[in-house]
């Protein structure tokens, strides 16, 4: 029996599978910061490695409950053997993403192009080599098969824009940044990815308490408009939601739904 401890956690502000890319480099700007744990003379080891561009982040896949021998990978439509892919679904739940090391302040880690979530345990960090860790001529199975992985172009029509500033304005979330990943990497229908198909031209996403409509045009996504996912018994007080917005949401539909 093997026993481990985190050095440290990921912090951001996308704690959601959904908001992360399923793998590095498909958001390159997305920032994190790993923060190590005090009191383990960590400060020391990690001398010398300020200058590396890359590091090699090993952590948990702490939100995966249990394992699963195939998976349906978000590249492709027919399960693979698990040990086929990067699925997060594993007997050891554990992950590793080369990412970019912008700089080291104390025991704090600043990264970019990275596929993790908030709260994720560290477990090691090691540097990145690329003439020992890329074999860019390798062979890859079936990922050659599918389609290269391409991010979508995210366009907001003018009201929907002024309705998504309206709410966050209002204190209530950034929807825009709680769905810009999901609809970027992977804006078809699939199995945890809360989208659904309305038509042959509209989909809605739902975010938290809210919806938000959107058609694809090729490889763009086109937000056409946002509106409260609450119905009428929540809204008039005749149900209970477990969320505290319920004003803000009449608010909304005062503001925005009246002739």
């Amino acid at each position: 029996m093997f026993q481990f401890f985190p050095i440290g956690y990921v912090r951001n502000d996308r704690s959601e599978l959904y908001q992360v890319p399923y793998q590095i480099g498909l958001l390159e700007n997305m920032e994190s910061v790993i923060e190590l744990e005090s009191g383990h003379n960590f400060e020391e080891a990690l001398g010398d490695l300020e200058g590396m561009e890359r590091i090699w982040v090993i952590f948990l896949f702490h939100k995966a409950k249990n394992w699963r021998p195939k998976i349906t990978p978000p590249r492709g439509s027919e399960k693979k053997g698990l040990f086929a892919t990067r699925s997060p679904h594993r007997p050891n739940p554990i992950g590793i993403s080369a990412v970019k090391l912008k700089k080291i302040d104390g025991l704090k880690l600043y990264i970019e192009d990275h596929d993790i979530v908030d709260g994720t345990p560290v477990l090691d960090i090691k540097p990145y080599l690329p003439y020992v860790d890329s074999f860019p001529d390798s062979e890859h199975g079936w990922l050659g098969e599918v389609e290269d992985a391409r991010a979508y172009e995210i366009e907001i029509a003018d009201f929907c824009k002024t309705k998504l500033e309206w709410i966050l304005e209002e204190g209530g979330p950034d929807l825009f940044k709680l769905i810009d990943v999901n609809l970027s990497l992977h804006p078809q229908p699939k199995k945890g990815n809360r989208i659904s198909k309305l038509n042959n031209e509209n989909y809605e996403v739902a975010v938290k308490t809210w919806r938000v409509r959107f058609r694809l045009e090729g490889f763009k996504v086109i937000l056409e408009d946002v509106y409260s996912g609450y119905g009428a018994e929540y809204l008039n007080g005749s149900v209970k939601s477990k969320w505290d917005d319920i004003e803000l949401h009449q608010k909304f539909i005062s503001t925005f739904c009246q002739n």
